[in-house]
């Protein structure tokens, strides 16, 4: 009897892989210690490189957190459709006299202008795609896309949603609890709207509803990201968990900070440590428990970070020059580290540029989730690269622009530009890491034409959909 005669002797379709993307918050290159962090050790952080691929010039698509989300959840530059910059910098929408990049006066700004920030709904994000190709798709943590019904993760694709919607929010909220650490260490959490509260934008919403967190948050958040893969692992699922660590506020149970005590002295330097040891241990318990499962081999597993640490706070950026905001290195070179057991080689180290632009294709592309439905993607899927069935680099050319820091890369080659101020550098970055020397005087044709290419590249661009505006101080 024919094969085909009978149902119950086909054979089986092989599971789909399940997909999880660890997106870290201002976390530096050399924080984690598989990219030179000596102060402590990060092994579940560091064995996602060590079981698949670490990326040495792996780049997030803005040095500033909500746009470069934008960028790795659509796979597309976000200024495409005028995402350029921060959709909410506080836990409550500013109501303010301010001015605009120009130094003019602006018009008061409130809730009802917060609301038309996000990814336009003709963007599909990765929860979208791999939700209309069947799959379970969560979110658990930090949003920060978007606060109007429209941008809501419950409204784009996510089945599930453990999130706050702003830019950060209180780690712990008894700030007087002896077994916690906190420390205001700096520089845009003076007030209490910013971070130090859990109300408004802080505030945690299961689907859409407000619930009551008196756990740590990240191990909160870890529970609940768990507890999802406990709840899907009979089928293919997508977990997108962008963890609020390390960004302040600086709290850490105390068992953590004191671990430190011996080894590092400053309490600021102690308290950040800390938090990437509690980081690297939530990271280990999703890992832990895939093999519980027995769902590590089918597992398409991303840790990156969405931008550098700022200059101001105790991270490390490694050799690189900047941070957060800036489109010097430390601002937009990211620890990143990608395994699929099975199909990407254990122990690979890839050297040449690469973008989080690139995971949703990267994951699609693992997944056999189509990306028609979305707008042309700007990153590639790396996989053919990483498996040596494409030669050469990903990416030609990769570009960043961010209120007034704008760059290019290709190949070797750095543009820096502050068009505003009329800077312009180039960098050959595999000579000069850090961006010391300025070499556009005795590599002329190289300099004309990075600013051909970044020109070009910046006049496809719409208008940027928002404006993020300053305060006036008033003497």
């Amino acid at each position: 009897m024919s094969s085909h005669a009978v149902s119950g002797d086909r054979p089986q379709q092989p599971r789909r892989p399940n997909v999880i993307v660890i997106l870290a918050d201002d976390m530096g290159y050399g924080d984690p210690s598989a990219y030179g962090n000596e102060l402590v050790q990060t092994p579940h952080i560091d064995s996602v490189g060590r079981d698949g691929v670490t990326f040495l010039a792996g780049y997030s698509s803005a040095p500033l957190c909500s746009p470069s989300r934008a960028g790795l959840v659509t796979g597309r530059y976000q200024q495409r459709f005028g995402f350029e910059q921060q959709v909410s910098s506080g836990a409550f929408p500013e109501r303010r006299e301010a001015r605009l990049e120009d130094g003019s006066l602006a018009p008061l700004q409130g809730e009802e202008e917060f609301l038309r920030r996000g990814i336009p709904v003709h963007e599909k994000n990765i929860g979208e795609l791999f939700k209309a190709a069947g799959y379970a798709t969560g979110v658990v943590g930090k949003w920060h896309l978007g606060h109007g019904p429209q941008f809501l993760p419950q409204n784009r694709g996510f089945d599930h949603s453990v999130v706050f919607h702003g830019n950060t929010s209180l780690q712990h909220t008894r700030l007087d609890d002896p077994e916690m650490v906190s420390l205001k260490v700096d520089f845009h959490d003076e007030g209490k709207d910013i971070a130090w509260t859990r109300e408004g934008l802080n505030q945690i919403r299961r689907n859409g509803e407000i619930v009551d967190v008196d756990q740590y948050l990240m191990f909160y958040f870890r529970d609940r990201a768990v507890e999802f893969i406990e709840q899907h692992k009979d089928h293919p699922f997508m977990l997108y968990f962008p963890m609020n660590s390390p960004v302040p506020p600086l709290q850490v149970p105390r068992a953590y900070f004191e671990r430190l005590r011996d080894s590092i002295a400053n309490i600021n330097l102690r308290g950040y440590n800390a938090m990437l040891l509690v980081q690297d241990e939530v990271v280990g318990a999703l890992l832990d428990k895939l093999r519980e499962l027995g769902l590590e081999n089918d597992t398409f597993v991303v840790f990156v970070s969405d931008n550098g640490s700022a200059s101001s706070r105790p991270g490390n950026n490694g050799p690189f020059s900047g941070g957060k905001y800036t489109t010097f290195e430390g601002g937009i070179r990211m620890p990143y580290m990608m395994k699929w057991p099975g199909h990407i080689p254990s122990g690979l180290v890839y050297e040449e540029p690469v973008s989080t632009l690139d995971i949703l294709p990267t994951a699609a592309a693992a997944c056999g989730v189509s990306t028609e439905a979305a707008q042309a993607l700007d990153g590639v899927d790396l996989l053919p690269f990483l498996t040596n069935h494409a030669t050469g680099a990903p990416h030609e050319t990769l570009f960043w622009k961010l209120g007034g820091n704008s760059a290019v890369r290709k190949g070797r080659w750095k543009l820096f530009l502050e068009p505003r101020k009329g800077v312009a550098m180039l960098f050959d970055l595999e000579t000069d890491p850090a961006e010391k020397r300025d070499l556009s005087a005795e590599h002329p044709e190289m300099f004309e034409e990075l600013k051909a290419l970044y020109a070009q590249w910046d006049s496809s661009l719409p208008p940027r959909a928002w404006t993020n505006i300053s305060p006036v101080f008033k003497k």
